[in-house]
């Protein structure tokens, strides 16, 4: 829109224009207005003291005198700076036959061979290990910028790259920007990320939604009228207890999900109004119908987070499925351990009970891990394996010890992540298990729960997980930087320890493990073709930041799933437009991984029928995007020739993501024409997810552990293309980590992105601050450049 405007008062002010002054000094010691170059060009000038940039201007400036039409990007727009070449470059392209080729004299060709061969001398000095990295003398285009602040000069010197802190709403924002300023894309790993993230993230919304919101309701009122059917004929006393509490149990699942009640006996009627008050308040506290008698149970964990925020049905299915895989059905007390047997076997042997169970935990398990305590199936499993009834195992006695015991050896084998103290049954059964993620054992083993009568390490970080995976960067930094071994004696063995369980895991196992191991490869790339800033401890830290940001993405979207470790119980017409040469970051391992993950992604969601028309043909795009990427990228590494469609693609790279994350997050029937149109918390990336509850008894000010993301940054690279040193801006992501104190309600996004906008500096890690390029606004774009006065 501003650049139509722009176009208009141009055309019904043309005069006026034409009569100010559109004079252009190009930055560097020789000072040359570009407005003068259609006069006389002194040949014989001594240019031993000009840029390349300048140079470049100057050789072809005989040529735009006879508007020749630049493919260059760079040299359209500094000529287009002029009252002159527009309408040359307009009468070159009516009359190319009668005009001929470009002529030059004698004295114009032995000066721009005297031109050329000064730059040809520059470019063999593009990196000058003596002053830093990066000739930035060298860079071709510094015009771009209204102002090129020194500390950004001495970022690109130092590491080849700075990032500024813009805060964008979205990574995609930056490209767009550059597409209208002609500005070269540098396309991070981070804009794919983040919208892998949105398309996992909202088409799970959607299915949960659609479909699974109604399957859970529909089994929890089949499973009631199920138990309570049991209750009301069993003559055996246990059995009758038994069915009634199951009965009460899903009966707040339902109440739950659809704010309909049950019939509820009687003796459980208080009891079930009172776990209704607690899943909705949120509040840790004691349950007389769970028996947590000591011990507070963690209704924390039922406050809707992540997408579950979004809508009303949203927040109910957030409750239930959080109620039906939380509430415990201990193995060391008979009642519990009957009750499980139950529901077993009412699932067990009812095929559409099954199949309605199996539509809800298998998707789920492909998606975000294996049970980490015991299902119900599991249960079946051992009684039709040991071949007793529910009816047999009512009464204490050897048939139900030995089940107890079988119970028992599979939990021991399965589940992983426990609580450092515990104060109620070690192993529990739950009717659909939260899943087990390899990045919460970490968490829980890196957190120092031993120490007496204090934590010596309260709180594990992001680091941890990054260097179990095996990132040599995030290990350095959290021992030479964070000394996080001084800290605590036991954090190298621990590390040690968790990275050789990594070695162990199964990284196809489900989709978030895939995730996870797509992450790995972006800190794991070893490359010798990589260009210069890539093989930096500085670019290393960036990848670290991209990766960590990435994960609390995926944290955010797991977050009703995922098990969640805790150290105790709680509880228009125009000239052919120039070829603006980007640069794909390639790391073509992760692009081959984010390539499998994708695939893998969406065969498990064609095989539980999770994708409709409109999301299978946004990730066929997102698809022929990242081949894309993986193409270019082996292309960069292996010197090839880049074709313009190609730099067109990256050029315009912004606007396609823009088009595929508006297809994700609208609903059905909408339409939005852009992301201005978008309203509410998912307009901004901002997002959060709490990762860990540290509320050990031996640490006195107990917390919970955040992984967020806040605001897009801009990041701006001098990348060679053709000998050539240009400054590029992309967009990364800014990751963040903090903790609160364990009785705050926790965070959800919306909370989030407003203590963003009143603290917006929260969570920012230290081991960042020297890639931040340290200026209060982020660098403005040359509009004189762009806009120039003859177009």
């Amino acid at each position: 829109m501003k650049k139509l405007l722009f176009t208009l008062f141009l055309t019904t002010a043309a005069i006026t224009i034409m009569a100010q002054d559109t004079s252009y000094i190009l930055p560097g010691k020789g000072h040359i207005n570009v407005e003068k170059l259609n006069g006389k060009i002194d040949t014989k000038m001594d240019i031993s003291q000009l840029s390349i940039s300048e140079l470049r201007v100057l050789r072809n400036a005989f040529a735009a005198r006879q508007g020749y039409l630049f493919e260059s990007s760079e040299l359209r727009s500094v000529f287009n700076a002029t009252s002159w070449y527009d309408s040359l470059a307009w009468e070159r392209e009516g009359n190319a036959e009668k005009m001929g080729p470009v002529k030059y004299t004698k004295s114009e060709q032995a000066f721009i061979n005297r031109l050329k061969a000064r730059e040809d001398q520059l470019r063999a000095a593009n990196y000058s290990p003596a002053s830093g990295i990066v000739n930035i003398d060298n860079i071709i285009n510094p015009f771009q910028l209204e102002d090129f602040p020194q500390q950004l000069k001495d970022h690109l010197q130092q590491n080849g790259f700075g990032i500024v802190e813009s805060g964008n709403e979205q990574i995609f924002q930056i490209y767009e920007a550059n597409d209208y300023t002609m500005f070269p894309n540098f396309v991070t790993t981070d804009l794919y990320l983040q919208l892998f993230h949105l398309f996992l993230d909202t088409s799970m919304r959607k299915v949960e939604e659609g479909q699974l919101s109604k399957v859970i309701a529909e089994l929890s009122k089949a499973m009631h009228g199920k138990m309570n059917s049991i209750a009301k004929s069993a003559t055996n006393a246990n059995m009758r207890d038994a069915a009634e509490w199951n009965t009460t149990f899903f009966a707040v699942a339902y109440q739950l999900m659809t704010n309909e009640a049950l019939e509820i006996p009687a003796k459980y009627k208080d009891m079930a109004a009172k776990e209704l008050e607690n899943c909705n308040n949120t509040q840790n506290s004691l349950s007389e119908f769970l028996e947590y008698f000591d011990v507070n149970f963690a209704y924390s964990l039922f406050r809707p987070r992540g997408h579950y925020t979004r809508s009303e049905i949203c927040q109910r299915y957030f409750r239930t499925m959080m109620w039906l895989q939380t509430v415990p059905f201990g193995t060391d007390k008979d009642h519990q351990l009957q009750r499980a047997a139950l529901i077993a076997e009412a699932i067990a042997s009812d095929a559409t009970l099954k199949k309605a169970y199996d539509s809800v935990s298998n998707p789920i398990t492909f998606l975000m891990g294996t049970p980490d305590n015991i299902t119900i199936l599991q249960v079946a499993d051992i009684m039709r394996e040991q071949g007793v009834s529910a009816q047999q195992l009512m009464k204490a006695g050897e048939v139900l010890e030995k089940f107890r015991k079988r119970v028992d050896e599979v939990a021991e084998q399965q589940t992983r992540i426990r609580p450092k103290f515990e104060f109620s049954s070690h192993n529990k059964i739950n009717f659909m298990p939260q899943r087990y993620q390899p990045d919460g054992e970490v968490l829980q083993e890196m957190a120092d729960c031993e120490s007496m009568p204090q934590t010596k390490r309260d709180v594990p970080m992001g680091l941890d997980v990054m260097a179990a995976l095996g990132s040599t960067a995030a290990e350095r930094i959290l021992i030479d930087e964070l000394k996080q071994d001084k800290q605590w004696d036991k954090f190298v063995p621990n590390l040690n320890r968790m990275k050789q369980l990594m070695t162990t895991i199964d990284w196809k196992a489900c989709i978030t493990n895939e995730w996870l191991d797509a992450l790995n490869a972006l800190n794991t790339q070893n490359d010798p073709r990589l260009p210069y800033f890539m093989r930096t401890a500085h670019w290393q830290k960036k990848n670290l930041n991209a990766t960590l940001a990435s994960w609390a993405e995926l944290k955010h979207d797991a977050i009703l799933y995922a098990k969640q470790p805790f150290a105790a119980e709680c509880g228009d017409g125009s000239l052919p437009a120039p070829v603006v040469k980007g640069y794909v970051e390639p790391n073509v391992p992760f692009w081959q991984k984010a390539l499998a993950l994708l695939d893998d992604t969406k065969n498990v969601m064609e095989k539980y029928d999770m994708l409709n028309e409109e999301l299978t043909t946004v990730v066929d795009a997102m698809r022929e995007e990242l081949q894309f990427l993986l193409n270019v990228s082996n292309k960069e590494l292996a010197g090839k020739k880049i074709t313009n469609e190609e730099y067109d693609h990256i050029r315009y790279i912004g606007s396609t993501f823009e088009y595929l994350s508006l297809q994700l997050i609208k609903e059905p029937d909408a339409y939005l024409s852009a992301w201005s149109d978008v309203q509410g918390t998912d307009k901004q990336m901002a997002l959060v997810a709490d990762v860990y509850t540290a509320n050990g008894e031996n640490n006195p000010q107990k917390s919970i552990l955040y992984e967020g993301v806040g605001p897009a940054n801009q990041i701006y690279v001098v990348v060679e293309i053709d000998g050539l040193l240009r400054l590029m801006r992309g967009g990364v992501f800014s990751y963040r980590e903090f903790k609160r104190p364990v009785d705050e309600q926790r965070l959800n996004d919306e909370e989030w992105q407003q203590k963003l906008k009143e603290y917006p500096n929260t969570g920012k890690p230290t081991w960042m601050d020297e890639l931040i390029v340290p200026i209060n606004q982020k660098p403005v774009d040359n509009e004189e450049i762009f806009y120039g006065t003859g177009c």
